[in-house]
């Protein structure tokens, strides 16, 4: 009888739960008998984990996962299939260690290894993105494909460039210690390569295991570790980042990052009318907006009004200021600005000895996208030695 009894409780359990998931929840239990009729042959889309119930991963996965399957309940199908029983449905999908998770798209036959974070945000971020690619698929819209990890604009670091590239520049930086054989450094690596081409900083990587001298300096014991240098003074004022390691949460915390320090607060707060050295040597410490402007009232107040608000919107990482056009002559010449009419506008990068010639239409929109593009390192410009000086301006302007 008391066999018989525990033979009850054991099937009665295992009606209810299957795997590492509850029968109620709203992850699709997945089986070598009906993995083709409900993932390859449905017409929407399906993210599926295989796993195995003994997995330390797979246990950690599943509270997050049952979460993420019951946002996304009626949006997109969540499904799980237990390697151990059914492992034939999944050979074919090059499943080598668990949990593996792929999604199943339009192209069913080729699924997309998912390699974000296993956290339940960034599962529902994932898919949210999936699902309106899918819709547009649909409609017949072709969808502009993610940066791949080759296609990245993550500037890489070293012991010989960092103080240079990081501690030196106004702006601020967002930097990833790293080593190559770190699994979760691998699931960050597209999430941080996404974020490279939204974000308006730098963001940067060290190979700790190569660069020990950085990873000494900056107490590195665990990977990823990953550090905010905030715009202004970088003595000693980076910031751990704790946060979720998706593209979204990185972006966003970026965005609420606000100077820390009297001199990036001032940095790009204010316009200077430039008419000494002493008042062009204060504005140009590190990066710098030059503004040459017409002589004609107006049209100068409407080209200082595009400068302070861009130096609103440049706060902490570049200072702005402006001369009456040709005041300066051998100075403008220096910088190729003389003779092309008014306004013009020039960005200085001290550290890098570099200026580079503002070309398009003097906007708000276009002036930011073009100084981001400094800051970046995407524009190109011109060397020079060092910052040139003012002849003495004419009277008769």
């Amino acid at each position: 009888m008391k066999g018989i009894c525990c033979l009850l409780i054991f099937a009665l359990a295992a009606t209810q739960c299957f795997g590492l998931y509850e029968a109620d929840s709203k992850v699709v239990k997945l089986t070598k008998d009906n993995f083709k009729t409900l993932v390859l042959e449905s017409n929407e889309p399906w993210l599926v984990e295989f796993y195995a119930p003994w997995c330390g991963h797979c246990k950690a996965l599943a509270p997050e996962y049952n979460k993420a399957a019951k946002a996304l309940d009626g949006i997109v199908h969540i499904g799980a299939l237990d390697m151990t029983t059914d492992g034939e449905a999944g050979q074919p999908y090059g499943v080598n260690g668990y949990p593996t998770i792929k999604y199943f798209g339009v192209n069913k036959g080729d699924p997309i290894a998912y390699e974000g974070e296993r956290k339940r945000n960034a599962i529902v971020d994932y898919l949210l993105d999936k699902a309106r690619e899918f819709a547009l698929n649909r409609l017949g819209v072709e969808i502009k494909p993610e940066p791949s990890n080759d296609d990245t604009k993550v500037v890489v670091l070293t012991d010989a460039n960092f103080d240079e590239q990081v501690l030196t520049s106004q702006e601020a930086w967002f930097v990833e210690f790293y080593a190559p054989w770190c699994g979760h450094c691998k699931q960050l690596q597209p999430e941080w390569n996404k974020l490279s081409h939204q974000a308006d900083i730098p963001i940067a990587k060290v190979d700790a295991t190569v660069q020990t001298e950085l990873a000494k300096r900056f107490n590195i014991e665990s990977y990823p570790t990953i550090y905010f240098f905030p715009a202004g003074n970088k003595q000693n004022t980076h910031k751990k980042y704790e946060g979720e390691r998706n593209a979204a949460a990185l972006l966003k915390y970026i965005k609420e990052q606000k100077p820390v320090d009297g001199q990036s607060q001032k940095a790009g707060s204010d316009v200077v009318n430039i008419k000494s050295d002493e008042s062009l040597n204060e504005v140009c410490k590190q990066l710098c907006v030059l503004g040459f402007l017409p002589a004609d009232k107006v049209e100068q107040e409407d080209a200082v009004q595009v400068l302070k608000k861009t130096a609103l919107s440049l706060t902490g990482r570049a200072n702005v200021g402006w001369f009456v056009g040709e005041k300066f002559d051998d100075f403008e010449a220096e910088l190729n600005v003389i003779g092309e009419g008014y306004p013009q506008v020039v960005v200085l990068d001290l550290s890098a000895k570099k200026h580079y010639r503002f070309r398009r239409q003097l906007t708000v929109e276009n002036l930011n996208e073009f100084v981001k593009g400094v800051i970046k390192k995407t524009e190109t410009g011109q060397s020079f030695s060092n910052l040139p000086k003012l002849n003495a301006q004419k009277t008769d302007l």
